[in-house]
């Protein structure tokens, strides 16, 4: 290794994945598991039994004091404060440029206590920014702690997970009226924190556990959910399955140089609130959008990958691509990509010495059977 490199980082589940035979690679300074049995299997695994997985590379933070809320709802762009205590809400942290630092899920877990899950890649730059913004603002009495060296991190997925939370001793009854509870619960006698969310569009949790019981529950949950078909399952899945649903990804869809407003995400922003880092530049840019987040389909089988270019009806480039994929559960290949608002479909995308054409599509790409 060149000594200039930095070593990646392993979580606690890292040794049960390498024994389980995963194919690790880098990921966000991470050592990750991108698949175990196969993308497809574990995809589908997902898509109609569950599937777990290992994402403790994200970070859980926690903001606490009396002005708690009146912080985050200067930092963030939704309205925080309708948020009742044991739920939760997608948000996102802006520069005052309207680029996006982050996009994360809040929950309020106590009166003065808001819990938030950041993104593996941002976290450590997302608590410098935090931290920033606090001591800027005046907020020294808003405590800010990380649990990214204590705490692992979960994700249960599937039309099973509710079943198969109750065969693992879950009290509490979920259903798709209970999106974004967050609560304290055991589960096979361990203690834990559910979050009812998820990056897949299916059903499911994550799972908030101290870092000494992670590969017990892991374990746990893969020996009672065997069965009914749960695998384990890597970020290759993952990320196939939030393409289907065409959920945005930070470093593709969002950046410090894209907005909410240009990939689409002004349903999760207080435009009513008095004022938030970053308003003024997103108002203007809902009023003046240049550039909007467009999907993709194709039906062959030759995906587009980010950063490919994008070009209009009359042949002009008008963007890129900023996530493709091969969507197993549609058997097509889908993309979004960010282009200028001026630009005319149909569209294309040059793929290696060829423009392949692509129609539009609406987002989500998958939507399941009722």
């Amino acid at each position: 290794m060149n000594p200039s490199e930095t070593p990646l980082k392993k979580t606690p589940l890292w040794e049960t994945s390498v024994q389980a035979g995963a194919r690790m690679v880098p990921f966000s300074g991470y050592d990750m598991p991108v698949q175990y049995s196969g993308l497809i299997k574990e995809h589908d695994a997902v898509r109609k039994h569950a599937g777990l997985f290992d994402v403790s590379h994200m970070g859980v933070a926690t903001f606490e004091g009396p002005r708690a809320l009146e912080f985050l709802q200067r930092a963030l762009t939704r309205d925080l404060a309708p948020i009742a205590v044991g739920a939760g809400a997608y948000t996102l942290a802006c520069f005052e440029s309207g680029g996006t630092v982050d996009d994360l899920i809040v929950y309020r877990k106590a009166d003065h206590t808001y819990v938030a899950v950041l993104n593996a890649g941002n976290k450590e730059k997302d608590l410098a920014h935090f931290r920033g913004l606090a001591e800027q603002w005046g907020y020294s009495d808003v405590s800010l702690r990380d649990h990214f060296r204590e705490k692992s991190l979960l994700a249960l997925q599937g039309p099973k997970v509710f079943a198969l939370l109750k065969t693992l001793g879950l009290q509490r009854e979920l259903s798709a009226a209970t999106n974004f509870s967050y609560f304290a619960t055991e589960l096979a006698g361990i203690p834990v924190e559910i979050a009812q969310t998820g990056y897949t569009g299916e059903r499911g949790v994550e799972i908030v556990v101290d870092n000494s019981q992670a590969a017990t529950l892991w374990n746990k949950i893969l020996e009672v959910g065997a069965p009914e078909g749960v695998l384990p399952c890597g970020l290759g899945a993952r990320d196939t399955l939030r393409m289907e649903m065409g959920y945005s990804l930070y470093g593709h869809e969002l950046t410090g140089h894209i907005s909410p407003v240009e990939a689409g995400l002004s349903w999760a922003i207080g435009w009513g609130k008095t004022h938030f880092l970053g308003k003024a530049a997103l108002e203007e840019q809902k009023k003046n959008p240049e550039r909007k987040l467009v999907s993709l389909k194709n039906t062959g089988r030759q995906a587009a990958r980010a950063e490919m270019k994008v070009f209009d009806a009359h042949g002009t480039e008008v963007g890129v691509v900023t996530s493709g994929t091969f969507a197993p559960s549609l058997g097509f290949v889908i993309a979004m990509a960010l282009v200028s608002t001026t630009a005319q479909p149909p569209y294309s995308i040059q793929i290696r010495t060829e423009k392949v054409p692509f129609e539009t599509s609406r987002r989500p790409f998958y939507k399941k059977e009722s």
